[in-house]
């Protein structure tokens, strides 16, 4: 088989996979963008091999009032009225040979909800911040050609985040709405690029295996599935590349456990899809930023759904 048919089949798989199944929003966009950030031409053209990186991120959720929301609360279902949550992501990585690359990245994490348990200051917004779980992720490309290219993805996520945080009153948030996880989770899966010209393919497949963390906590395992196209608008230009495009996200998480009981409330699916903009310039910095709304949303039980998410951040190469 050509592998221009091999990654015919696995478009097509991405595709088959953003129909079936149950699942949920991924908690940070660190997993769904794995070799998107990416320039189209490596940095081992260079000797810039080390890089750091910020993004913020933003999550606005679809909120309840906080009375109906009370009265879901009070007839057990496992429901939290976010408003917001903030991700400012903090990356630093090497690209150690050719073909491997190495990085760490932590995310300082702000989310802010309405109060809907305690009748006292019932409606308060209420934040928890803090910084967030580390992930140490390790990308190889094991082949590639003038224009294709395949990689391995796989990482750790540690339980660094903080998992204490308490609300106006003294009582301790759930752990939703935490900062960390206090888990240790593992991460796998693919990366593939296909750069034509002045249209390049990014796509990636992982899975995100989940452990007990903070509280008796557990989230459920997470697949993701991403296609991202771009297309170079000034290739005549010598300071700087500017690229646009348009970025699809499949998620499906399974559903979460709460002292080794599932929770009923929890898992589904959901695709994100939006436009995305790139700019690469010679001297080692590059901008990134996008901004995604939910086009399908199935989530398990009663659940929150999610707005619209936008990202916006830049890339310094040394």
């Amino acid at each position: 088989m050509s592998f221009g048919r091999f990654y015919l089949l696995i478009l097509l798989l991405i595709l088959m996979l953003g129909f079936v199944g149950k699942a949920a929003a991924c908690g940070t966009c660190t997993i769904p963008r794995l070799g998107k950030d990416e320039s189209t031409v490596r940095t081992e053209s260079h000797d810039k091999k080390w890089y750091f990186e910020y993004l913020f991120e933003q999550k606005n959720w679809d909120k309840m009032d906080a009375r109906d929301a009370h009265q879901l609360h009070h007839q057990g279902h496992h429901f939290h009225d976010k408003t917001t949550e903030d991700y400012h992501h903090l990356s630093l990585g090497r690209y150690v040979t050719e073909d491997f690359k190495v990085f760490a990245e932590i995310p300082y994490v702000i989310r802010r909800s309405l109060e809907i348990d305690n009748h006292s200051i019932l409606g308060s917004q209420q934040k928890s911040k803090g910084f967030g779980d580390l992930n140490l992720i390790g990308n190889y490309r094991f082949w590639k050609d003038d224009k294709q290219s395949l990689s391995f993805v796989g990482g750790v996520k540690f339980p660094t985040g903080e998992t204490k945080e308490e609300n106006s009153v003294g009582t301790r948030f759930e752990p939703e709405l935490q900062p960390g996880s206090g888990s240790y989770d593992y991460v796998a899966g693919g990366i593939f690029k296909i750069n034509n010209q002045r249209v390049s393919w990014t796509g990636n497949m992982t899975y995100v295996f989940t452990t007990e963390g903070a509280q008796n906590f557990e989230y459920g395992d997470i697949f993701t599935a991403s296609l991202f196209g771009d297309y170079l608008i000034n290739p005549d230009s010598a300071r700087f590349k500017a690229r646009t495009g348009i970025d699809m996200i499949y998620q499906n998480e399974r559903r979460q456990k709460d002292a080794g009981v599932k929770v009923m409330d929890s898992g589904g699916e959901a695709i994100l899809a939006g436009p995305v903009i790139k700019v690469t310039a010679h001297d080692g910095f590059n901008l990134l930023g996008s901004l995604l709304h939910p086009v399908y949303q199935n989530l398990g039980g009663v659940h929150q759904e999610l707005d619209f998410e936008w990202m916006l951040g830049g890339e310094l190469r040394w």
